[in-house]
């Protein structure tokens, strides 16, 4: 996705276009700077990189925060709603400016979460990956349909009873989920990437692929193959120029005459996939979507 070259968006447009009708207070923690899109208040009032439009002592401080940042000191946390997966900046809109210019990836916030109506498909989607991440614990898995983590909830919950017969004991649904991640999505994911495999219902992410995979393992082979099986039929099924399968042969040769201590050419990289797909899921969110009703009032704290 281009980078933004115009004013951060509105927290209280995209609280309307949601149908925020409640807040949360989630504490601390910490987000990605990526995904902090937006001001609470202040939008119009700021350059596209978060500093306030004009001259003024903030630019001071901003070079006082870009010291302090440079030097590895904390910060105090910044405050943000949330609004799906993107971030609206109540307080401390200059330290992200400096965050943004850094290339720094994380920073600590008190979080708000904005609370949509459940109705919509964004709307949708988002309470789905809420109650998936709740019940398993993971986070960062980066879908675009309510189906999909429904679809990843049942498999993950399906692996954990695999365990448990493996192991001869209880396993919870969070211990499962991690070992899954770990051996399971993780490696499929870069897989996915590797191949360059896209959705064939629409989907953005490569989370995405991974569940049409699920979904063509659980309806069509009722689990006869495994999911390596299935990801190679995938793969066959999709429709590849002359030029694309010249450049996979090509690219298997060489990394087969790659010593193994050199990372093969079509190795895909963990932070590469993560970028792409967050860039996926951030697109989705800002495209139009269906009309929601008017959000009740949302009344923001006091800078």
């Amino acid at each position: 996705m281009p980078p933004r070259d115009k004013s951060p968006l509105s927290y209280e447009e995209a609280a309307a276009r949601a149908g925020v009708v409640s807040t949360v207070p989630l504490g601390v923690r910490p987000i990605r700077v990526k995904r902090i899109v937006g001001s609470a208040g202040k939008a119009g009032k700021l350059a596209p990189s978060f500093m306030p439009l004009g001259s003024g002592p903030a630019t001071a401080n901003y070079r006082s925060i870009m010291n302090v940042m440079k030097s590895g000191k904390d910060l105090p946390p910044i405050t943000v709603y949330q609004v799906g997966n993107r971030y609206f900046v109540i307080d401390g809109h200059t330290r992200v400016a400096a965050a943004k210019v850094l290339g720094i990836e994380f920073m600590d916030a008190y979080v708000t979460e904005a609370l949509p109506r459940k109705e919509g498909e964004v709307n949708l989607t988002y309470y789905a990956r809420r109650e998936f991440e709740r019940a398993t614990g993971l986070s960062g898995i980066r879908l675009t349909a309510p189906w999909r983590y429904h679809l990843l909830h049942h498999h993950v919950e399906g692996y954990r009873l695999y365990l448990e017969r493996s192991l001869g004991r209880e396993v919870s649904l969070e211990e499962a989920a991690r070992i899954w991640f770990r051996t399971q999505y993780q490696p499929t994911l870069l897989e996915i990437r590797r191949r360059q495999l896209k959705s064939n219902t629409g989907g953005r992410t490569s989370g995405d692929v991974y569940t049409d995979i699920l979904k063509a393992w659980t309806e069509e082979q009722a689990l006869t193959a495994s999911l390596r099986e299935m990801l190679d039929q995938f793969d066959q099924s999709q429709e590849k120029s002359r030029l694309a399968r010249a450049k996979r042969a090509v690219t298997g040769a060489v990394d087969a005459s790659l010593p193994k201590i050199i990372p093969p050419l079509s190795a895909a990289k963990v932070r590469t996939l993560t970028e792409e797909d967050v860039e996926a899921e951030l697109e989705l969110a800002a495209s139009p979507s269906e009309e929601s009703p008017p959000a009740e009032d949302v009344s923001l704290p006091r800078d």
